[in-house]
Formats: C-alpha cells, structure tokens, sequence
C-alpha cells in the first residue's frame, strides 16, 4: 500500500508540474504579440477497490466496494482566444483584428499556410507585404474600376520600373496621369458691365475676332470684363491652362429684359497642336453665348467648336454647334502639347451650370455666321435644366464662384493605409488614393481544433476543419483596426493567482512522496 501512496503522490507531483509548464508559457509570452494563452485541465486516474470497504448503499440494500484514488493527470490543454487589448502602433501596415478571424500568410516558398492574430506587417523590397518571417499577407486584389476579385493571392504593390536621374532603374508605384475629360465653372458676371468688345455684325462672337493667338498678349485686358482661369490636364499629365473669357453684349437687337454675354474658351497658344497651332486662331477651342432672365438667372446656353479640318477659326462659317454629350453638356476637342508624351486629342466637356435633357440644341445645324447680330438667332439647350449653383448675372462684382476638372498629374505613392474592412488604399502626391486589396480573414468551425506552430502562428487540423474565407465586418468577422497591434491576452493577476495554488499542489505532493518514504522506511525497521 505504501508504493502506491507513492505513486498517487508521483502523479500528483507531475500533474502539477505540468500546470505550472502551462502558467510558464503564459508568463513567458505575457508580451508576446497577440498571444492566446493557455489552459490546463487535469483529470482523476483509475481509482483500485479497497478490500472490506463500501462507499454507501446503493439500490437493494447492498453495498458499493470502496474506491481508492491513483492520483491525477493532465485531461486537456486549450488555447484561450479571448481577444487581447490593442495598442497603437505608427506603423500603418500594422493591424489588428476587431473581433472573430484570423489572418492568413503563405510562405513563398513551401506555400504553407499559417493563421495567425499578429499583425505587424511590412513591405519587403519586391513590394509585398509580410511579416517578420517574410511569409506574405493574403487578400483580394481590387482592380482599376475597383472591383474586388475572388481569388485569394499575396498583397503586393503595382510596382513599375522606371530611371531615376542617375540612370539606374528603380522600383515605384506611381499613380498614372489622367487627362482633363470635364470642367465645371460657375461664375457670377456683373449685370452692371459695359460691353468692351464689339462687332457690329456679329457682336456675339466678337471676343473671337479680337483673339489673336500669333501675339505674346492674345486677348488685351480693355477687351473684355472677365476672366476664369483653370488648371487642367492632357493624357499625359502635363499642366495646361484653361481660361475662358467673358464679355456683356449690348448690341443684341433684343427688347426683352433678357442680358447676353458671350464668351470664348481658349488654352495657351504655344501649347495648341491642332490645326491651328501658329496661327492667329491658335488656342481657342470653344465659343458661344450665355442668356440670361432680367433677374440675373442662366436662361440658356449657346456653344461652337471649329470644324473638322479647319484651319481658319476667324471664319464664323467654320464654327458649329458644339457635340453634347450624355450629360447634355456642351464639349470641345483639344490638342496640346507638354513636356512629356506625344500630344493627343482629347474631348473635355464644359459645365457652366446648364444641360440639355435630351442632349441636343435648338436649331440645330447651324454655324455662328448664321446668328448675326439679333439674339432671336441665337440656338440654346433643348430643355434646358438649370443646376441649383449655376453661372449668375447678379449686380456687383464678376467672381469666380467655382470650377473644378477631373484630370491629374502622374504621382508617387506617398503612404498606405487600412479601413475597418480590410481594404488596403494606397495614397499618392498628386492627390490620388486607390484601393489595392482587400485583406482576407478566416474562421474555423471548431478554432479549439487548430495546431500551435510558434512564431505566433497556428495551422489548421481536421479537428478545426479548413479555413472558411472570407472578409472583415462580413459573416461575423471582425473588423480591420488599422494603426494597432493586438497584445497578449495573459492576465497576470490570474496567472500568479494560479500559481500559488499549483504551488502549494505541488509541494503537497512532494510532501506526500517524502512521508510515504518515511513509513516504508520505518515498515523496513520493523522487520530488522
């Protein structure tokens, strides 16, 4: 009986051990990135019957054979997941997840997968995004019309090939350039302008007579009331100026209370590689006339563009009605030359704060030789609609009120960034952003199932069944917090609470091993 006092003592002196290996490991990574402790749970061994012994009555009056205990031993250990507390990071490759999921990275070279909370991630220099194994984070690409794909691969940056200054070839991401494709102006005119240019016989168009692209100064200040000018871009990404130019005409043979401006759309004459490049009509793309109510409000719109293949723009008989588009605005077609690329024609529409809805003019087929100097000849909008903020003919000062284009320059990717459903945004210097990927998350049937394997990873086993994908704030998992870092979720208190009691266990046992010795030792006496 004395050995197996013994022994029950042994297995309590190793069970307990074992619960203090687990308390070790706790401790040992209680700032280990986004740790999952662990728990430990032992179990009774087989208990032996005791002869001339019962453990009560049972059914029938008789009695149970009394049990003796063998000991204990470890029954289970399980992994906590309880989600750890966040802190910030300055990083914005570091993430953390908000709730249920797991990321996934691939090694790249055996394509393991592995599952793992930690999200200290960066960029190696081919441009994907790993952690500190360099095994690469996995997620949906999203292409250029921002539509994300189905099929999980690593996350990595479009990186381009390009020559620096030196001559070397180097690694970007760049951000392409875009040509102009729409401008938007509102101004307000004043009701209260003279008329500074005029043409007896076609006074609506006299602003376009008085352009003269071959001089250094095209278009004199004394020659018109008012201005606005807009930077655009050609599908090259060089900067070019846009001005429009506004005057009042008077000479209008209109009784009405109804005001007309006319105006002229022009970009730099230097830059202009059309047909008319070089010659006095070089840089005038659009002209037309504005009509407004006695109150200040935009009535109507008139629009001209020089015909195809001509080459004189001081002929009015060159100039037709401008093509709408399907927003009913009015459009031009321009060609300009820059610093870098090819010129090449590209079309810009021009909002003023009026559409057609039906996308065409009144009187259509008409040139502006055909308008003369009656505003009753003057084409406008089909149905026209007036925008809420619309070009004004108010009392007071001519001001810009707005003007906005679509076009940019080329840029470099200046920082990255998450949002809470994982999407990676790239943000570039020429005011860009672009979403990249979106960042996969998984979940498992049983997540008690799956597999430690170190460096904070975890690998799936058939207890935890495979992986289910997919992505953050969708079909329970998580959000994507960018800028942090999840930490061990160890509670200290509870760990040295349990400590102390795996002690005392411990040393319980021990003194139960060193007593039973004592009585063997002392039977062996009694028999000398």
């Amino acid at each position: 009986m004395g050995f197996s006092s013994l022994y029950t003592a042994a297995t309590g002196v190793k069970s307990h051990g074992m619960l203090m290996h687990q308390i070790g490991a706790n401790l040992a990574n209680v700032n280990t990135l986004a740790y999952k402790s662990g728990d430990t749970f032992l179990e009774t061994l087989a208990s032996q019957n005791s002869a001339k012994a019962n453990s009560g009555i049972v059914s029938g009056g008789t009695h149970t054979a009394g049990q003796i205990g063998l000991g204990s031993r470890v029954a289970a250990t399980r992994i906590n997941f309880k989600e750890g507390s966040f802190e910030s990071s300055s990083s914005s490759t570091d993430i953390a997840i908000g709730g249920q999921g797991f990321f996934r990275v691939a090694d790249p070279v055996s394509s393991t997968s592995y599952y793992t909370r930690a999200g200290n991630f960066h960029f190696d220099k081919e441009g994907h995004l790993v952690d500190g194994h360099y095994n690469r984070l996995q997620g949906y690409k999203i292409n250029a019309d921002g539509v994300i794909g189905t099929t999980s691969s690593d996350i990595t940056l479009p990186m381009k090939e390009e020559t620096n200054a030196s001559g070397e070839t180097v690694q970007v991401v760049k951000s392409d350039p875009k040509g102009t494709d729409s401008v938007s102006i509102r101004t307000n005119l004043d009701s209260g302008a003279t008329d500074n240019s005029q043409d007896d016989g076609n006074p609506f168009f006299s602003l376009l007579n008085e352009w003269n692209g071959s001089s250094d100064t095209p278009l004199n200040a004394d020659k018109y009331e008012y201005n606005s000018s807009i930077q655009i871009y050609d599908d090259n990404g060089n900067k070019h100026n846009l001005v429009v130019y506004f005057d009042k005409v008077t000479n209008d043979g209109d009784s009405s209370d109804k005001r007309h401006w006319e105006y002229i759309v022009t970009v730099d004459p230097k830059s202009d590689a059309s047909a008319l490049g070089g010659t006095s009509g070089a840089g005038l793309v659009m002209a037309g006339t504005l009509t407004f109510s006695g109150d200040g409000t935009l009535l109507n719109q008139s629009a001209f563009t020089l015909a195809d293949g001509a080459t004189d723009a001081k002929d009015l008989n060159n100039w037709e009605q401008a093509a709408l588009n399907s927003n009913g605005q009015p459009t031009f077609d321009v060609i300009m030359s820059g610093a870098i690329g090819t010129p090449a024609s590209q079309t810009i529409s021009l909002d003023m704060g009026i559409t057609s809805a039906t996308d065409s003019w009144t009187n259509t087929g008409m040139t502006a030789a055909d308008i003369g100097s009656n505003a009753s000849s003057l084409p406008g909008m089909d149905q026209g609609r007036i925008n809420a903020l619309a070009t004004t003919d108010y009392y007071g000062s001519s001001s810009t009120i707005s003007h906005s284009q679509d076009g940019f320059g080329e840029g470099y990717l200046q920082n990255v960034a998450f949002n809470t459903e994982g999407v990676l945004v790239a943000m570039f210097s020429n005011g860009q952003t672009s979403d990249l990927y979106q960042v996969n998350l998984y979940n498992f049937k049983n997540e008690y199932g799956l597999r430690r394997e170190g460096s904070n990873y975890f690998t799936a086993t058939k207890d935890s069944g495979d992986g289910v994908q997919g992505v953050a704030k969708k079909q329970g998992l998580g959000s994507v917090v960018s800028n942090s870092l999840e930490t061990s979720n160890v509670d200290l208190a509870e760990e040295f609470a349990t400590m102390i009691l795996t002690q005392r266990g411990f040393q319980a046992n021990s003194k139960g091993i060193t007593t039973t010795e004592a009585m063997i030792n002392t039977a062996l006496g009694i028999k000398k």
